[in-house]
């Protein structure tokens, strides 16, 4: 997904559809969507309500990217890919460690 958005960024910087202020716009939202936790958080072992929110801001960044492009955004990113299922201890998001 992340994949097809790039795609659909460097099509509009080759062919030069952007404004300078469009490009530096479209490059934060980027930048935003490439640094997103949300791959941290693809993962079975994470809580599924936090699993879910995660998504759902990816898939805005994204979104919001593709309108930035002047793009329709994808109807997959109406989607839940991700569920978790994890159950950490002490109720935190991350996996205990292991002792070597």
């Amino acid at each position: 997904m992340l994949g097809d958005v790039k795609y659909a960024f460097d099509i509009a910087i080759l062919i030069k559809r952007l404004t300078d202020k469009q490009i530096q716009q479209t490059e934060f939202q980027l930048a935003i969507c490439e640094g997103s936790d949300w791959f941290w958080w693809f993962e079975d072992y994470n809580p599924g309500e936090a699993v879910s929110s995660f998504e759902k801001q990816f898939w805005l960044n994204l979104a919001n990217l593709y309108r930035l492009l002047g793009e329709e955004p994808p109807a997959y990113l109406a989607l839940c890919f991700t569920h978790g299922s994890g159950y950490p201890a002490m109720g935190g998001a991350m996996r205990t460690g292991i002792e070597h």
